[in-house]
């Protein structure tokens, strides 16, 4: 009987372990997504940024082709 019961005990003991790991990487995983998604928003500002840049060169661009710009 005391034989069951401190493998019991131990298996507590791994089980309580186990979660506690869980938790942690439970909490890392949460740090790397919030992260994650805070360079995702960088990236697309700089892609909209990008693409109002292209945008304007091309309107430029055409805007001189259409006056016959020989530049």
């Amino acid at each position: 009987m005391v034989d069951l019961m401190s493998n019991w005990e131990q298996q507590y003991i791994q089980i309580t372990k186990t979660l506690d790991e869980i938790k942690a990487d439970v909490r890392a995983n949460k740090e790397e997504v919030s992260l994650l998604k805070q360079e995702m928003a960088t990236g697309r500002g700089a892609l909209k940024a990008v693409a109002w840049i292209g945008s304007i060169l091309i309107i430029i661009f055409t805007t001189l082709k259409l006056f016959n710009y020989n530049g």
